[in-house]
Protein backbone atom coordinates (compact mmCIF):
# COMPACT_ATOMS: atom_id res chain seq x y z
CA UNK A 1 0.00 0.00 0.00
CA UNK A 2 2.74 2.30 0.88
CA UNK A 3 4.58 1.99 -2.43
CA UNK A 4 1.20 3.16 -3.97
CA UNK A 5 0.53 5.31 -1.88
CA UNK A 6 1.23 9.77 -1.60
CA UNK A 7 0.41 10.18 1.36
CA UNK A 8 0.08 8.30 4.83
CA UNK A 9 -1.42 9.40 7.93
CA UNK A 10 -1.78 7.67 11.49
CA UNK A 11 -2.69 8.92 14.62
CA UNK A 12 -0.97 6.94 17.41
CA UNK A 13 0.97 7.73 19.98
CA UNK A 14 4.58 8.78 19.51
CA UNK A 15 7.14 5.40 18.88
CA UNK A 16 3.75 3.24 18.23
CA UNK A 17 4.51 3.08 14.56
CA UNK A 18 8.23 2.58 14.94
CA UNK A 19 7.31 -0.44 17.38
CA UNK A 20 5.27 -1.74 14.42
CA UNK A 21 7.88 -1.09 11.87
CA UNK A 22 6.05 1.03 10.41
CA UNK A 23 7.97 4.24 11.52
CA UNK A 24 8.61 7.14 8.52
CA UNK A 25 12.20 6.26 8.38
CA UNK A 26 11.83 2.61 7.47
CA UNK A 27 8.07 3.66 5.07
CA UNK A 28 10.48 6.37 3.53
CA UNK A 29 12.80 3.07 2.02
CA UNK A 30 9.61 1.79 0.15
CA UNK A 31 8.49 5.42 -0.25
CA UNK A 32 11.37 7.91 -0.42
CA UNK A 33 8.44 10.71 -1.68
CA UNK A 34 5.85 9.88 0.82
CA UNK A 35 4.12 12.93 2.80
CA UNK A 36 3.93 11.20 6.43
CA UNK A 37 1.16 12.65 8.84
CA UNK A 38 1.89 11.76 12.28
CA UNK A 39 -1.37 13.48 14.55
CA UNK A 40 -1.23 13.49 18.07
CA UNK A 41 -2.10 15.15 21.52
CA UNK A 42 1.46 17.10 21.53
CA UNK A 43 3.59 16.33 19.28
CA UNK A 44 6.57 13.84 18.68
CA UNK A 45 8.66 15.79 20.91
CA UNK A 46 8.80 17.85 24.33
CA UNK A 47 7.82 15.98 28.01
CA UNK A 48 4.17 15.28 27.96
CA UNK A 49 5.02 13.43 24.17
CA UNK A 50 4.08 10.10 25.29
CA UNK A 51 0.96 11.32 27.43
CA UNK A 52 -2.45 9.57 25.99
CA UNK A 53 -5.23 12.18 24.77
CA UNK A 54 -8.47 12.49 23.75
CA UNK A 55 -10.76 15.64 23.19
CA UNK A 56 -11.52 16.88 26.24
CA UNK A 57 -7.96 16.38 27.38
CA UNK A 58 -6.79 18.78 24.88
CA UNK A 59 -10.21 21.26 25.67
CA UNK A 60 -8.75 21.49 29.61
CA UNK A 61 -5.32 21.69 28.72
CA UNK A 62 -5.50 24.49 26.18
CA UNK A 63 -7.51 26.97 28.08
CA UNK A 64 -10.44 26.73 25.82
CA UNK A 65 -12.72 25.45 28.76
CA UNK A 66 -11.37 28.00 31.49
CA UNK A 67 -12.76 31.06 28.84
CA UNK A 68 -15.82 28.48 27.85
CA UNK A 69 -18.96 29.53 30.09
CA UNK A 70 -20.24 32.38 32.52
CA UNK A 71 -17.40 33.25 35.14
CA UNK A 72 -19.91 30.93 37.26
CA UNK A 73 -20.37 27.73 35.56
CA UNK A 74 -16.62 27.99 34.12
CA UNK A 75 -14.51 25.83 33.14
CA UNK A 76 -16.83 24.00 30.72
CA UNK A 77 -16.49 21.90 27.91
CA UNK A 78 -17.08 23.01 24.01
CA UNK A 79 -20.48 21.10 22.68
CA UNK A 80 -18.37 18.92 20.30
CA UNK A 81 -14.70 17.82 19.76
CA UNK A 82 -13.47 20.79 18.63
CA UNK A 83 -9.52 19.70 19.23
CA UNK A 84 -10.04 16.34 17.66
CA UNK A 85 -11.57 18.35 14.47
CA UNK A 86 -8.85 21.13 14.33
CA UNK A 87 -6.56 18.52 14.90
CA UNK A 88 -7.97 16.91 11.29
CA UNK A 89 -8.15 19.98 9.25
CA UNK A 90 -4.76 21.07 10.13
CA UNK A 91 -3.58 17.51 9.45
CA UNK A 92 -5.24 18.11 6.23
CA UNK A 93 -3.74 21.43 5.09
CA UNK A 94 -0.39 20.43 5.83
CA UNK A 95 -0.76 17.57 3.85
CA UNK A 96 -2.35 19.43 0.58
CA UNK A 97 0.61 21.85 1.35
CA UNK A 98 3.15 19.01 1.40
CA UNK A 99 1.61 17.34 -1.65
CA UNK A 100 2.75 20.56 -3.49
CA UNK A 101 5.99 19.87 -2.18
CA UNK A 102 5.81 16.42 -3.44
CA UNK A 103 4.32 17.14 -7.10
CA UNK A 104 6.87 19.60 -7.81
CA UNK A 105 9.94 18.54 -6.82
CA UNK A 106 9.19 14.92 -5.94
CA UNK A 107 10.45 15.35 -1.85
CA UNK A 108 8.00 14.13 0.64
CA UNK A 109 7.56 15.32 4.40
CA UNK A 110 7.20 14.36 7.64
CA UNK A 111 4.63 16.37 9.33
CA UNK A 112 4.27 16.33 13.37
CA UNK A 113 0.98 17.59 13.96
CA UNK A 114 0.03 18.19 17.72
CA UNK A 115 -3.51 18.74 18.71
CA UNK A 116 -2.50 20.73 21.59
CA UNK A 117 -0.87 23.52 19.67
CA UNK A 118 -3.73 23.34 16.66
CA UNK A 119 -5.59 24.00 19.55
CA UNK A 120 -3.81 27.26 20.85
CA UNK A 121 -2.95 28.50 17.34
CA UNK A 122 -7.12 28.45 16.82
CA UNK A 123 -7.38 30.54 19.79
CA UNK A 124 -6.54 33.70 18.12
CA UNK A 125 -7.36 36.60 20.31
CA UNK A 126 -7.65 35.17 23.74
CA UNK A 127 -3.96 33.94 23.40
CA UNK A 128 -2.75 37.12 21.39
CA UNK A 129 -4.48 39.72 23.62
CA UNK A 130 -2.28 37.74 26.77
CA UNK A 131 0.77 37.58 24.73
CA UNK A 132 1.10 41.03 22.91
CA UNK A 133 -1.01 43.23 26.08
CA UNK A 134 -0.69 40.96 28.97
CA UNK A 135 -4.61 40.85 29.03
CA UNK A 136 -5.83 37.45 30.71
CA UNK A 137 -9.10 35.40 29.18
CA UNK A 138 -12.02 35.44 31.20
CA UNK A 139 -15.07 33.48 30.85
CA UNK A 140 -18.40 35.83 29.55
CA UNK A 141 -21.15 33.42 28.51
CA UNK A 142 -22.74 34.71 26.01
CA UNK A 143 -20.80 38.27 25.77
CA UNK A 144 -18.14 39.34 23.17
CA UNK A 145 -15.27 41.19 25.45
CA UNK A 146 -14.36 43.32 22.09
CA UNK A 147 -17.75 45.11 21.62
CA UNK A 148 -21.30 45.55 23.31
CA UNK A 149 -23.87 45.27 22.44
CA UNK A 150 -22.63 41.87 21.22
CA UNK A 151 -24.20 38.67 22.36
CA UNK A 152 -27.48 36.57 23.03
CA UNK A 153 -30.76 38.39 23.85
CA UNK A 154 -33.73 36.94 25.39
CA UNK A 155 -36.92 38.36 23.19
CA UNK A 156 -40.73 37.35 23.30
CA UNK A 157 -39.67 33.85 21.73
CA UNK A 158 -36.22 32.61 21.90
CA UNK A 159 -32.64 33.88 22.25
CA UNK A 160 -31.40 36.15 19.14
CA UNK A 161 -27.60 36.79 18.57
CA UNK A 162 -27.15 40.40 17.74
CA UNK A 163 -23.79 41.63 16.90
CA UNK A 164 -23.91 45.57 16.61
CA UNK A 165 -20.46 46.00 17.06
CA UNK A 166 -20.07 49.26 14.81
CA UNK A 167 -20.74 52.65 15.76
CA UNK A 168 -23.98 53.01 12.95
CA UNK A 169 -24.86 49.39 13.61
CA UNK A 170 -25.78 50.30 17.48
CA UNK A 171 -27.01 53.90 16.89
CA UNK A 172 -29.50 51.87 13.91
CA UNK A 173 -30.53 48.96 16.39
CA UNK A 174 -31.53 51.69 19.06
CA UNK A 175 -33.84 53.54 16.71
CA UNK A 176 -34.95 49.68 15.40
CA UNK A 177 -36.15 48.60 18.82
CA UNK A 178 -37.91 51.87 19.43
CA UNK A 179 -35.16 53.42 22.09
CA UNK A 180 -33.37 56.03 20.21
CA UNK A 181 -32.43 57.79 23.00
CA UNK A 182 -30.03 55.38 24.01
CA UNK A 183 -27.56 56.05 21.49
CA UNK A 184 -26.80 59.42 23.18
CA UNK A 185 -26.96 58.17 26.76
CA UNK A 186 -23.54 58.98 28.30
CA UNK A 187 -23.38 55.39 29.23
CA UNK A 188 -23.55 54.00 25.98
CA UNK A 189 -23.09 56.20 23.49
CA UNK A 190 -18.91 55.53 22.83
CA UNK A 191 -17.76 51.55 22.42
CA UNK A 192 -15.46 51.65 25.52
CA UNK A 193 -18.50 53.29 28.13
CA UNK A 194 -20.70 50.44 25.98
CA UNK A 195 -18.16 47.58 27.37
CA UNK A 196 -18.15 49.31 30.75
CA UNK A 197 -22.06 49.38 30.97
CA UNK A 198 -22.99 46.27 29.17
CA UNK A 199 -25.18 44.63 31.84
CA UNK A 200 -27.72 48.13 32.12
CA UNK A 201 -27.80 47.80 28.29
CA UNK A 202 -28.38 44.75 27.86
CA UNK A 203 -31.40 44.81 30.41
CA UNK A 204 -32.79 47.89 27.91
CA UNK A 205 -32.22 46.19 24.74
CA UNK A 206 -33.84 43.13 26.11
CA UNK A 207 -36.84 44.75 27.84
CA UNK A 208 -37.68 46.50 23.88
CA UNK A 209 -37.24 42.94 22.05
CA UNK A 210 -39.83 41.19 24.27
CA UNK A 211 -42.44 42.70 21.92
CA UNK A 212 -41.33 40.47 19.18
CA UNK A 213 -40.23 37.04 18.49
CA UNK A 214 -36.31 35.96 17.83
CA UNK A 215 -37.26 35.29 14.00
CA UNK A 216 -38.64 38.44 13.56
CA UNK A 217 -36.14 40.83 14.75
CA UNK A 218 -33.51 38.42 12.84
CA UNK A 219 -35.40 39.65 9.65
CA UNK A 220 -36.01 43.09 10.74
CA UNK A 221 -31.91 44.13 11.91
CA UNK A 222 -30.48 42.06 9.59
CA UNK A 223 -32.48 44.33 6.59
CA UNK A 224 -31.46 47.56 8.59
CA UNK A 225 -27.54 45.77 8.25
CA UNK A 226 -27.51 45.01 12.06
CA UNK A 227 -25.79 41.50 12.27
CA UNK A 228 -28.39 39.11 14.07
CA UNK A 229 -29.26 35.51 14.36
CA UNK A 230 -31.86 33.34 16.11
CA UNK A 231 -30.05 30.51 18.17
CA UNK A 232 -31.13 27.38 17.16
CA UNK A 233 -30.75 23.74 18.01
CA UNK A 234 -29.19 21.18 15.62
CA UNK A 235 -32.18 19.57 14.11
CA UNK A 236 -33.55 23.42 13.57
CA UNK A 237 -30.56 24.65 11.63
CA UNK A 238 -30.48 21.51 9.18
CA UNK A 239 -34.26 22.44 8.05
CA UNK A 240 -33.16 25.99 7.64
CA UNK A 241 -33.71 26.60 3.98
CA UNK A 242 -30.13 28.69 3.51
CA UNK A 243 -28.72 24.92 4.51
CA UNK A 244 -31.28 23.03 2.38
CA UNK A 245 -31.19 24.77 -0.81
CA UNK A 246 -27.47 24.72 -1.06
CA UNK A 247 -27.41 20.99 -0.69
CA UNK A 248 -25.73 20.21 2.96
CA UNK A 249 -27.16 16.96 3.13
CA UNK A 250 -27.48 14.06 1.03
CA UNK A 251 -29.68 10.91 1.81
CA UNK A 252 -29.11 7.34 0.60
CA UNK A 253 -31.74 5.03 0.97
CA UNK A 254 -32.26 0.89 1.87
CA UNK A 255 -29.30 1.23 3.96
CA UNK A 256 -28.88 -2.56 5.34
CA UNK A 257 -29.81 -2.57 8.94
CA UNK A 258 -31.79 0.94 9.23
CA UNK A 259 -34.68 1.80 9.07
CA UNK A 260 -34.91 5.02 7.08
CA UNK A 261 -32.38 6.69 4.58
CA UNK A 262 -29.11 7.17 5.92
CA UNK A 263 -27.80 10.86 5.90
CA UNK A 264 -24.64 12.37 5.98
CA UNK A 265 -23.59 16.16 5.54
CA UNK A 266 -20.94 17.74 2.94
CA UNK A 267 -17.43 20.28 3.39
CA UNK A 268 -18.72 23.58 4.18
CA UNK A 269 -18.16 24.87 0.45
CA UNK A 270 -18.86 24.62 -3.30
CA UNK A 271 -16.09 24.72 -6.19
CA UNK A 272 -17.22 26.57 -9.28
CA UNK A 273 -20.63 26.91 -7.81
CA UNK A 274 -21.43 22.91 -7.81
CA UNK A 275 -21.52 21.39 -4.25
CA UNK A 276 -19.26 18.07 -3.46
CA UNK A 277 -21.81 15.71 -2.68
CA UNK A 278 -20.91 12.04 -1.25
CA UNK A 279 -21.99 9.86 -3.95
CA UNK A 280 -21.78 7.12 -2.09
CA UNK A 281 -22.72 6.03 1.61
CA UNK A 282 -19.72 5.41 4.67
CA UNK A 283 -18.39 2.32 3.68
CA UNK A 284 -18.85 -0.76 6.05
CA UNK A 285 -16.22 -1.91 7.88
CA UNK A 286 -13.53 -4.03 5.20
CA UNK A 287 -16.07 -3.08 2.61
CA UNK A 288 -13.03 -2.35 0.43
CA UNK A 289 -10.28 -4.47 1.59
CA UNK A 290 -10.25 -7.26 -1.34
CA UNK A 291 -10.60 -4.06 -4.06
CA UNK A 292 -7.97 -2.10 -2.94
CA UNK A 293 -5.45 -5.02 -2.03
CA UNK A 294 -6.51 -6.60 -5.20
CA UNK A 295 -5.06 -3.60 -7.54
CA UNK A 296 -1.86 -4.04 -6.01
CA UNK A 297 1.06 -5.49 -7.83
CA UNK A 298 1.21 -9.02 -6.61
CA UNK A 299 -1.47 -9.44 -4.60
CA UNK A 300 -4.96 -10.99 -4.50
CA UNK A 301 -7.88 -11.66 -2.65
CA UNK A 302 -6.08 -14.44 -0.82
CA UNK A 303 -3.43 -11.83 0.51
CA UNK A 304 -6.63 -8.94 1.63
CA UNK A 305 -8.11 -12.21 3.42
CA UNK A 306 -5.20 -13.08 5.21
Amino acid sequence: LVATADALVENFRPGVMNRLGLGHEKLKEVRPGLVYCAISGFGQTGPMRGNPAYDQIIQGLSGIMSITGTPETAPLRVGYPVADTLGGLVGAFAIAAALVKQKTKGEGAFLDVSMLECTLSALGWPVSNYLTAGVEPKPMGNENMTAAPSGAFRTGKGLLNIAANKQEQFVTLCGLIGRPELASDTRFAERETRKQNRAALKVLIEDALGSASAATWEEKLNRAGVPAGRVLTIPQVLEEPQVTERGMATSFEGMSGMDRPLTVVRGGFMVDGVAPTPTAPPPRLGEHTDEVFAALPGRGTSRAQA
